[in-house]
């Protein structure tokens, strides 16, 4: 690891006990597939001005070829 510039010691990585998860309770993100990743997970977009935020959520939809998509507010000033 690189030192922060006020570090004198080399850090080092502590682990209290290693484990091994069973995959019927899940896996590593970079190990699921894109469709597990799209399934579970969350896109965050930076909106421009313009479309409202109901149709930069159908635009997601229709190019992720998906039924559940869909936004969780607005910040619109």
């Amino acid at each position: 690891m690189n030192k922060l510039p006020w570090e004198t010691k080399n850090r080092e990585i502590l682990v209290k006990k290693q484990s091994v998860t069973d995959e019927k309770y899940g896996k590593k993100p970079e190990d699921r597939t894109a469709q597990e990743l799209l399934n579970s997970g969350v896109i965050s977009l930076n909106k421009s001005d313009g479309p409202t935020s109901h149709q930069v959520a159908d635009y997601a939809k229709k190019i992720l070829e998906s039924d559940k998509v869909g936004h969780g507010g607005t910040l619109e000033i």
